[in-house]
């Protein structure tokens, strides 16, 4: 065992074996050493785990080495990859902007070839963010299907642990560690059909990406509008405020530990009343009702995984404006680069399908990865 490198690993392990290199994010319990979350408030009292999380114990059975503990966003609470404690994990594709988080330093293992798959956890956009940032492809798995036992909690309705990697593959590989037989779905030459959301504010290049993406791959997509999406936006956002809350109010005694913007979080979201809370569930019901509905007529839902670039270090942006919802919903949706006309910065094509259908949505991300592979 051997300690930290930069920014993007916390502890990083001594491993040989051919098996896929394992990164994992320090919200995950890996045996023998302490789960920090990126947090002094608890890193000071943080005793080694007594064993791995499920999630870790099927990777090892699979013969996959854990090649690390990555860094994080303190507590996993925003999605901007920034720790000034632990510090950030510089961005590959352009170290002047942020990673993305929370799994920021999962993603940037897996960007510069430090490890082949990254374990991160997405509770509003903690993968698909960084994936995004960094230009390779993150998966945020249907809430439920993988087990969260041995994971640091935030918001135990939207939680869930999924992989990042640097193209399709990768993330199926990824899958297959998360979950022992996972196998994707064959293309059996259905046509494809995207309901391609449209939201405002979202960068016209950005957009125009996507739509070349969907088309090299042979999607044909119908637009639709989906009016309650700020409505879906907050109700996450407050779900995941008054779960964390009771999940990290424990923190205030120590609120000196913490960083500020955490602290002020975890306080004012005592206020999130519980009749608050069943109507945000009310309106996830009502929001995933819809989606089904959409998806019962077309193979996936798409739209870009960030509206905007990376934001440059100290801009403020929204980040999970286009993830969130997804979130509430439990639906699975992954990420992955298509390039953009202009040579810039690559965008993300964010697909959605239906719950538990992970095995359909990595074939589907696979097609549009080769698609835009072949391209002149």
């Amino acid at each position: 065992m051997i300690g930290p490198v930069n920014a993007t690993w916390l502890l990083r392990f001594d491993t040989t074996g051919d098996g896929p290199r394992i990164a994992v994010k320090d919200c995950i319990d890996v045996a023998g050493t302490p789960t920090t979350v990126g947090c002094r408030a608890i890193a000071e009292d943080a005793e080694p785990a007594t064993q791995d999380a499920p999630v870790v114990v099927h990777a090892r059975r699979q013969g996959a080495r854990i090649v690390g503990k990555t860094n994080l966003v303190e507590l996993c609470r925003h999605a901007d990859g920034i720790n000034p404690w632990t510090g950030t994990p510089a961005n590959p594709l352009d170290p002047t902007r942020i990673p993305g988080g929370s799994s920021s330093g999962s993603a940037v293992a897996v960007a510069v070839d430090e490890a082949d798959v990254g374990y991160g956890t997405d509770t509003g956009g903690s993968v698909r963010v960084p994936a995004a940032c960094c230009g390779i492809v993150g998966l945020k798995t249907t809430a439920g299907r993988i087990p969260t036992h041995g994971v640091f909690e935030f918001s135990r309705t939207l939680d869930t642990v999924g992989p990042l990697a640097r193209d399709v593959a990768g993330a199926v590989v990824g899958m297959r560690m998360l979950e022992p037989g996972f196998t994707p779905a064959g293309r059996d030459g259905v046509p494809l059909t995207a309901a391609r959301i449209r939201l405002p504010g979202v960068d016209p290049s950005i957009d125009a990406a996507v739509d070349r993406a969907l088309a090299a791959a042979g999607f044909v997509s119908t637009d639709v509008e989906l009016p309650d999406w700020s409505t879906w936006l907050q109700a996450a956002y407050d779900l995941a405020g008054a779960e964390g809350h009771w999940a990290h109010r424990h923190l205030l005694d120590r609120a000196d530990r913490l960083e500020e913007r955490n602290a002020t979080d975890i306080r004012n979201d005592s206020g999130i009343p519980a009749a608050r809370v069943v109507a945000c569930r009310r309106i996830g019901r009502a929001a995933t009702a819809r989606l089904d509905g959409i998806l019962a007529a077309h193979s996936v839902l798409a739209l870009p995984t960030m509206a905007v670039e990376p934001p440059r270090l100290g801009e403020r942006a929204g980040k999970t404006y286009l993830t969130v919802p997804f979130n509430l919903t439990g639906l699975p949706a992954l990420a992955l680069p298509v390039p953009r006309a202009d040579g810039a910065l690559p965008a993300s094509l964010q697909l959605v399908g239906a719950a538990y259908a992970e095995e359909e949505l990595l074939a589907l991300g696979a097609q549009v990865e080769a698609a835009l592979v072949s391209e002149p």
